[in-house]
């Protein structure tokens, strides 16, 4: 592994959570690593999806990591405006589970950091405007991939 840049989504750390239990002694070393990363700066996020975090132990986990989940600086901010006036619909509300304020401020970080998108959300459908995070990603030649494609790679 180089020594690559990686913007985590929440629904990626939620779904690792949920695969590689925080409290299981099993798989210790997966966290282990994704806190490595944080500490080197290869792993960050942006404040904004510290609100989707819902799950106390996940919380309590990233609480010891909060200097890696990048605050909004007036460079992200003025990405992020960019980014949602051409693609309004990416916060539009589709539901509780799936509604999310965040990805255009995880995507501008991303941008701004030069870092590969980790995400579980799927393409949305562009004739219909329902962009996520994938579709603003290949807009922006940002290089997106899966939780379990991230775990490939630090584990290669």
């Amino acid at each position: 592994m180089t020594n690559q840049c990686f913007a985590i989504d929440a629904c990626a750390l939620i779904d690792a959570s949920k695969a590689y239990s925080l409290k299981k002694k099993s798989f210790s070393h997966v966290w282990e690593k994704f806190s490595e990363l944080f500490e080197k700066g290869r792993l960050i996020s942006n404040v904004e999806i510290l609100d989707e975090i819902k799950d106390h132990d996940l919380k309590e986990w990233i609480n010891r990591h909060k200097e890696a989940f990048k605050p909004l600086s007036e460079k992200i901010q003025k990405l992020t405006t960019e980014i949602l006036s051409k693609y309004p619909e990416l916060v539009r509300i589709r539901s509780k589970k799936t509604s999310s304020n965040g990805d255009p401020f995880l995507i501008a970080t991303a941008i701004d950091n030069k870092c590969t998108v980790i995400t579980n959300e799927r393409s949305g459908d562009e004739s219909t405007k329902d962009y996520r995070i994938p579709n603003i990603c290949k807009k922006y030649n940002i290089t997106c991939i899966s939780l379990n494609e991230f775990i490939d790679e630090i584990f290669d």
